[in-house]
């Protein structure tokens, strides 16, 4: 059987192999540290910032009001925000298409079809309500850092040992999970079973921050209503529950354009990707193009101005990862 696979697969089958080798190597860097001291941190990937996202927050607060940029984990703040203007210009494609717990999570859909297991999908008004804790988990963080933290205190923490060794303590947090923590997990696993991308669709704080720059992004999937046939596949194909074949242009900042809606159409050219003004149609190869070169070009700005690597971390490994348990939360 020939194995078919588009460019937003590919991409997503790029990526997870990426992230698994960047694990693995940071793995490395953290074993071999006591050895090798700071050549160690050879095998660390910048790339790993971007699961730091509560510090890159800060580290943008501290960007926009003093202008500096973080020196500790400066990828993770070119990384964020590389997401919200990917979002702003090309919707959530990020999601669909780099995202490693998306594609977890569109891999576990994949499986659960496979399962004969009859489950009636949720109703609308359940739904919309179970939309709101994600919004209500990123205002907390939003306030906390926006109004409930001096400009001080967020410098503060960024230089405090904690932070500059949270990459590390990162690791341990999935190399050594609590017995709460693989509850949970195992709860959203067995969640996203019965709803597809629960965590994605209900609970990712980071999917909320995104959709409050993707509503004014200029593109969007659009449906001829001459052509259509309200067959109703592409919401069965949905993997974020909008009603696509009751709307002439889809709205929803849910939509992150994984295509799938344009995959299942039986009918050519009724659903498509478009530009709002103007109504210029873009084929979703060339959409997936853009979002893969986004990060590519943006990322090699970023190191090229000197915003990649950070010139202080081996100092803060070798003095504070030998003590990681002992430091606490400033």
């Amino acid at each position: 059987m020939k194995l078919k696979m588009n460019l937003r697969q590919a991409s997503q089958t790029y990526f997870s192999v990426f992230y698994l080798i960047t694990g693995f190597l940071f793995y490395k860097a953290v074993h071999l540290l006591p050895t090798l001291g700071v050549a160690a941190l050879e095998y660390r990937s910048p790339a790993v910032e971007a699961f730091l996202p509560i510090s890159a927050l800060l580290a943008l607060k501290q960007w926009v009001i003093l202008g500096v940029w973080d020196r500790i984990h400066p990828a993770g703040l070119a990384i964020l925000l590389l997401t919200i203007c990917s979002s702003l210009l090309l919707k959530r494609g990020f999601c669909s298409h780099l995202c490693p717990v998306g594609t977890a999570s569109e891999l576990v859909g994949q499986i659960r079809r496979k399962i004969p297991l009859q489950i009636s999908p949720i109703n609308r008004e359940l739904h919309y309500l179970l939309l709101l804790p994600k919004y209500f988990i990123l205002g907390f963080f939003l306030y906390v850092i926006l109004f409930g933290m001096s400009i001080e205190a967020v410098v503060s923490f960024l230089h405090s040992p904690y932070n500059t060794v949270s990459d590390v303590k990162m690791l341990h947090f999935f190399l050594e999970p609590s017995a709460l923590t693989l509850q949970v997990i195992t709860v959203l696993v067995l969640l996203s079973v019965i709803v597809q991308n629960f965590w994605c669709r209900y609970l990712c704080p980071y999917g909320a921050l995104l959709n409050l720059f993707a509503v004014f992004s200029p593109l969007t999937i659009r449906r001829d209503c001459v052509t259509c046939c309200f067959c109703r596949q592409c919401d069965s194909a949905c993997p974020n529950g909008i009603l696509i074949s009751n709307a002439h242009t889809v709205t929803s900042p849910e939509c992150t354009l994984c295509q799938k809606c344009l995959a299942v159409c039986p009918e050519a050219r009724t659903l498509s990707i478009h530009f709002r003004v103007g109504g210029v149609r873009l084929n979703p190869i060339h959409y997936s193009a853009l979002v893969i070169c986004f990060f590519i070009i943006g990322i090699s700005l970023a190191k090229l101005a000197g915003y990649w690597e950070s010139p202080l971390l081996a100092q803060f490994w070798i003095k504070f990862v030998p003590t990681l348990h002992s430091l606490e939360h400033p």
